[in-house]
């Protein structure tokens, strides 16, 4: 799947208004999809994520195992609150519900703490 297809795709499966169930509690909500992000609430918090930066993540680990610890590793200012310039380690869980929702996905895992965080394997 390349990124045009990508996009269409979690336009498709996941339109505006869509809640979505956070694996550690809670939900998000799709708000809009500015051109080549998507905005999003979780809590009383939005947030925008480059849906650039979410497929490469995809492309990373298609076809293998992917961690939040992966994601915070490979690029912090995505996916790491931590980091400077901070991302948001809410990036990573939002990550793994789009791709459940566009298919590529069967469950999340893990429990999202130290030594079990949440993860995914992904489909080739």
């Amino acid at each position: 799947m390349d990124f045009s297809e990508f996009k269409q795709r979690v336009h498709e499966s996941i339109p505006k208004g869509t809640i979505l169930d956070n694996p550690g509690g809670g939900t998000s909500t799709i708000l809009s999809y500015p051109p080549d992000a998507v905005s999003y609430r979780r809590g009383n918090s939005t947030m925008y994520v480059s849906l650039r930066d979410l497929f490469d993540g995809y492309v990373r680990f298609k076809g293998g195992h992917m961690s939040s610890s992966d994601l915070k590793v490979i690029n912090p200012s995505v996916f790491d609150s931590q980091a400077r310039p901070a991302g948001h380690s809410c990036n990573c869980t939002f990550l793994f519900m789009l791709l459940q929702k566009i298919g590529v996905v069967t469950h999340i895992q893990g429990c999202g703490v130290r030594g079990n965080p949440f993860f995914v394997d992904l489909k080739e």
